[in-house]
């Protein structure tokens, strides 16, 4: 099994003078990532991440020329990269899918084409740069659909003509796929869903767009378990999928507290989730305690999980992230974009990141390791 990292935030999160140590050493987070054995950086592609005056929307900005940047870093520390298309402007995950808005207005017909032609011609320009990607996900986290509404699962007045339930999805899917394989032929080709302990969701959802002609080579998952569910959910889940459907399986995204979040709302604030497990319960969504020693033990046990069933790669999510005055998870134009008022905007995965306030590698930097991983 081997190990990734999404490091998308960094080209924004950098030139603001983040500090990262390793037993008191200064690092670089690239070359210190690499150093530990990890082989894969992800990164996520947003189309056109500012408003009509060019104001940046935030969260990384990450848009081609960001996503070069940081893939040159990448490929120059011997790691390879994971690209992963959001084919929207800003954020997006099962409860937010909006298409970029440069496609307003098109039909379904159409978005099918934008999206087959801006999948190929991004391609084209990583590869004109000689960028080595590694493997491409074509959506993110979308088990509700993608691209809402043209492929918007679950919504009135699905049709051939507007896109929607299960037809119009795999027609975005296949666009996107064929695209990466007409131009990265090698990469393996990512479908990126979450509810990683759900059979229910997860099991009907493959069997539909598989039985729709979608081609791809791993199922890519999110797992938190506060959100997804127990361990032994996401065992049975992916086992299944591994022997039933014959794909690999890739969590794509992982994290886990070292301190309770200092964010109202925030998931780290909570001694007992909604299940009523509570911290400690192995078998819950809080199986081990939100503390540094906490967050090594629970990746020590997820990473021995995932490499006893089977799992290809497990990618740890913006493991740098450490808060600095300035960078959140938006800007005022990205906090108008989403719909909000602008005002102050936090960093709510600072208490999730392998390294704490002060830029010290936490004691789970050396369990998220290949040498660790090896040893498992």
């Amino acid at each position: 099994m081997k190990l990734g990292v999404d490091l998308s935030i960094m080209d924004e999160l950098l030139p603001l003078g983040p500090k990262y140590f390793y037993h008191g050493e200064e690092v670089e987070p690239f070359s210190f990532f690499a150093s530990k054995g990890i082989s894969m950086v992800r990164l996520r592609l947003w189309h056109d991440p500012y408003d009509e005056n060019g104001n940046p929307y935030g969260g990384g900005t990450c848009d081609l020329p960001c996503i070069i940047r940081l893939a040159k870093k990448a490929n120059a520390c011997g790691m390879a990269v994971m690209l992963d298309f959001h084919y929207s402007d800003f954020w997006v995950d099962p409860s937010r899918q909006r298409p970029p808005k440069a496609w307003k207005g098109m039909s379904f017909a159409e978005v099918i084409v934008a999206l087959h032609d801006y999948t190929r011609d991004t391609l084209l320009a990583l590869k004109k740069e000689n960028i080595d990607i590694a493997a491409i996900q074509v959506g993110n986290e979308i088990t509700n659909g993608m691209m809402h509404p043209y492929g918007e699962l679950y919504r009135e007045g699905i049709s051939e003509e507007s896109g929607g339930g299960y037809d119009g999805l795999s027609k975005l899917l296949k666009a996107g796929f064929d695209a990466c394989y007409e131009v990265y032929p090698e990469a393996k080709t990512v479908l990126h869903l979450e509810h990683s302990g759900s059979m229910d969701k997860q099991i009907p959802y493959l069997e539909n767009v598989i039985a729709r002609g979608v081609e791809f080579d791993v199922v890519g998952q999110s797992y938190y378990p506060f959100w997804h569910g127990p361990f032994r959910d996401f065992k049975e889940n992916n086992l299944y999928i591994m022997e039933h459907f014959h794909k690999e399986v890739w969590v794509v995204e992982a994290g886990y507290e070292w301190i309770p979040s200092r964010i109202p709302g925030h998931h780290g604030d909570f001694a007992e989730a909604e299940d009523g497990s509570k911290v400690g319960d192995i078998n819950g969504r809080i199986p081990f305690p939100s503390t540094k020693q906490g967050q090594a033990d629970y990746l020590r046990y997820f990473l021995k999980l995932c490499k006893d069933i089977g799992v290809g790669m497990v990618y740890y999510w913006e493991p740098a992230w450490v808060p600095m005055p300035g960078n959140a998870w938006a800007k005022d134009a990205g906090q108008v974009y989403c719909g909000l008022e602008p005002g102050p905007a936090y960093n709510d995965w600072e208490n999730e990141v392998l390294f704490d306030f002060d830029g010290n590698a936490n004691p789970a930097v050396d369990v998220f390791s290949q040498e660790a991983v090896d040893a498992l």
